[in-house]
């Protein structure tokens, strides 16, 4: 496996990451009552998208380079 392969690997799996904490976040029991959960859920949502766009630019940039 390439080093390039194993980026868009790694970047795609923390985007799922992200998506996931946060919705465990947004949705768990503790939420209700502490803004920190849902503070933290929208974080990761917000991290996730930044994620998508560096993933997208990278994988521009490893088209033209090809």
């Amino acid at each position: 496996m390439s080093l390039k392969a194993f980026h868009v690997i790694f970047i795609t799996m923390a985007v799922l990451l992200c998506i996931v904490f946060g919705i465990w976040c947004v949705n768990s029991d503790y939420t209700h009552g502490r803004v920190g959960y849902t503070i933290s859920g929208y974080a990761s949502f917000g991290l996730g998208v930044l994620l998508v766009l560096y993933e997208i630019v990278f994988l521009k940039k490893l088209k033209e380079k090809n």
